[in-house]
């Protein structure tokens, strides 16, 4: 079983309450076909108030060069992927995978892979996590002009039926572009909404108190990365970790005896790298690495 509390007793993570209150009912109900009507407590988090949030606001996460590389990645692969099934109607293509761009270019892909591995530092520290955290996808994501996405968890359901992925536990976007109009993020249980910027890095926890909702996008089209982790391994992307898939050796047809070995041979053991992942330039030796918590927050043992 996985542990849901895995973090500091001193940690943000235990001052929030990850189930709906009244305040997540008053604010879906502001928000009809990604058009807020605002409350008279309703306000926006300004530049000046990004250090006092709960969550993460990190302004220039990613340089300019950087989203323009991503952004035009997206530009030449969305049109080789945007067909193919997902499995979400709502996401139908608008999604490029991690693997998708690395495919086509890997040094884009590292732009991808370092920023997945930031984020996941970045929460661990923000939140005092005393367990790994494990990226299960990271994607380029198109929102065209009409485009909105009404408040959510990304892990359960206010109605109580079942969520396509109750494992996540973080999530995070960065934001590639910002000449657009609208497409502000919202956190109903804050009341407060956020313009993107581009660059920006967002991080939360992914239950209800960070529920969030994307207003819509009235004019342009807006690029994000969003990113989801978790502390299930299980769970993990075996892309962007290909240790995780390296094949099992494969049984011996019959028993043979075990050689007489020098110990020299003993005492210097081979390596092997997995294979067969586009992704595996961005971890040389097939071991990926994952976010590890601070000596001061591991736990005993």
């Amino acid at each position: 079983m996985v542990d849901r509390k895995a973090w500091a007793p001193d940690s943000l993570m235990a001052t929030i309450d990850p189930g709906q209150t009244e305040v997540n009912f008053a604010g879906r109900k502001r928000v009809v076909d990604g058009v807020l009507t605002p409350s008279e407590a309703t306000a926006p988090i300004t530049p000046e108030q990004y250090g006092d949030q709960d969550f993460i606001i990190v302004p220039d996460f990613l340089k300019p060069e950087e989203c323009d590389r991503l952004l035009g990645m997206f530009d030449h692969v969305h049109g080789l992927v945007k067909h193919r099934k997902v499995g979400v109607d709502f996401w139908e293509g608008r999604i490029v995978y991690m693997a998708d761009v690395a495919a086509h270019d890997a040094s884009a892909a590292e732009i991808m892979g370092g920023f997945q591995k930031r984020a996941t530092a970045m929460l661990g520290e923000f939140y005092a996590l005393t367990q790994p955290l494990w990226t299960d996808t990271v994607q380029l994501n198109i929102w065209e002009q009409g485009s909105c996405l009404p408040p959510h968890t990304d892990n359960s359901n206010p109605d109580g039926t079942k969520h396509t992925t109750p494992w996540r536990d973080f999530s995070s976007i960065v934001y590639l572009n910002d000449d657009y109009e609208g497409g502000e993020l919202y956190f109903t249980a804050k009341d407060r909404v956020l313009k993107p910027r581009r660059g920006m890095l967002v991080a939360f926890s992914a239950g209800y108190h960070h529920e969030h909702g994307v207003l819509k996008v009235t004019q342009g089209r807006r690029i994000t990365m969003p990113a989801f982790y978790t502390f299930d391994q299980r769970k993990a992307d075996w892309h962007i970790y290909p240790e995780l898939n390296a094949p099992a050796p494969a049984p011996a047809a019959t028993p043979a005896p075990a050689p007489v070995q020098s110990l020299a041979s003993l005492l210097v053991q081979p390596q092997t790298r997995p294979t067969g992942s586009p992704l595996s330039i961005l971890s040389p030796g097939g071991q990926a690495p994952t976010w590890q918590p601070p000596g001061k927050w591991r736990p005993p043992g």
